[in-house]
């Protein structure tokens, strides 16, 4: 399939430019030299493997043989996988399911994510050292304008399903409604102490 090869072979040379251009790239790469990853996304049907050693990440669409560790993740939980925090609750919720080490998982995610690149160093060697100043300033102030406007726009959706539509529980009931659990609870067990302390007595 020529347009798969065609994908695979963009993403490996985008994954790779990226990497000549992360100081600390070729450490990541060292620590999962000879690791196999099959990675793919629950909404496509479209599995990649990514081969890396110490010098390169080849992305493959075949892979003969078993890869040192599967995932099958959301579109929407990629860029938490890094986050160890946040792995136990992505697995819970299924938007991440994990076959083999769930550590070379964080690795592999560190690898492709977490990448140290001076972008205005590197572009003041193109343009010069005022205009890549500028724009790496206009890049960031538009990179937090835009996750301030994500951010707002998340709450008035949370705020539209629980207070306009009621589709959703507001915190305060999903408070009040543990709190109804948990005395639910005490009270049971009181009950299950007091029958069992008539039927010892008897």
């Amino acid at each position: 399939m020529p347009l798969v090869n065609l994908l695979c072979g963009l993403l490996e040379t985008g994954v790779n430019q990226l990497h000549s251009l992360d100081s600390g790239a070729a450490v990541k790469r060292k620590q999962l030299n000879g690791v196999v990853v099959g990675v793919s996304l629950k909404e496509v049907n479209f599995p990649l493997y990514f081969a890396i050693s110490e010098q390169q990440v080849d992305i493959l669409h075949q892979f003969e043989g078993e890869p040192n560790c599967r995932i099958q993740v959301s579109l929407s939980a990629l860029g938490k996988i890094q986050d160890n925090n946040e792995l136990t609750n992505l697995i819970k919720t299924d938007q991440l399911e994990v076959e083999g080490d769930i550590q070379l998982v964080q690795q592999f995610a560190q690898l492709l994510t977490e990448m140290d690149i001076d972008w205005e160093e590197h572009l003041s060697h193109k343009v010069g050292d005022v205009i890549a100043h500028k724009l790496c300033y206009h890049a960031k102030s538009l990179s937090k304008e835009s996750k301030n406007q994500f951010s707002k726009i998340e709450k008035q959706t949370a705020l539209y399903l629980t207070e306009e539509i009621k589709l959703a529980p507001s915190a305060l009931e999903v408070v009040y409604f543990c709190d109804q659990v948990s005395l639910l609870n005490e009270q049971t067990e009181r009950l299950e102490q007091r029958i069992e302390k008539r039927l010892t007595n008897k």
